[in-house]
């Protein structure tokens, strides 16, 4: 296993051909951001996810790269002082995927984060699910995980990297 990346502000390409294991490294060593300093729109970098591990990284980091194309309509998120959205097709576009938030102690390493928590009345039963988790990576960049609330417990389903856009 390689070592995290030890970046003062790394670009989220850097991170591109991480696997999750090292992410989760990286991840443990990093302060949440406070909700005032996540408002606004972010632009997010899809990355590590689940399942796809056994790809070379090289392999790993195309795909992902791939991932941040317009075949991907994913753009990001936005934030409030207390809740936020996933942002589609623009940064500034679509809304669809709610969370509220607040910062409290990870259900995954029992450190600070920002949780985003999907379990939202107006987000289809599928979106229920998701706990987000974001901690602050760079100025202006925030590294977050996605991760799923199952009857097994908490499972982690990608990361991805959300870089100030306003």
């Amino acid at each position: 296993m390689a070592t995290p990346l030890a970046l003062a502000s790394p670009a989220p390409t850097d991170l591109l051909r991480q696997r999750q294991a090292e992410l989760d490294a990286l991840f443990s060593l990093l302060a949440p951001p406070s909700p005032a300093q996540a408002k606004g729109y972010w632009h997010g970098t899809l990355m590590a996810v689940h399942g796809l591990d056994w790809l070379p990284r090289a392999l790993a980091g195309s795909l992902y790269r791939l991932l941040s194309t317009p075949l991907n309509p994913w753009r990001g998120k936005s934030f409030d002082s207390t809740s936020g959205a996933n942002r589609w097709l623009l940064v500034h576009g679509a809304a669809f995927g709610c969370f509220t938030m607040h910062t409290t102690n990870s259900p995954v390493d029992g450190q600070p984060v920002l949780l985003l928590d999907y379990n939202v009345a107006g987000n289809p039963g599928l979106l229920r699910n998701i706990r987000g988790e974001a901690r602050q990576l760079g100025n202006g960049q925030l590294l977050a995980r996605m991760n799923w609330q199952g009857s097994a417990g908490l499972q982690r389903v990608l990361y991805f990297t959300l870089t100030r856009v306003d």
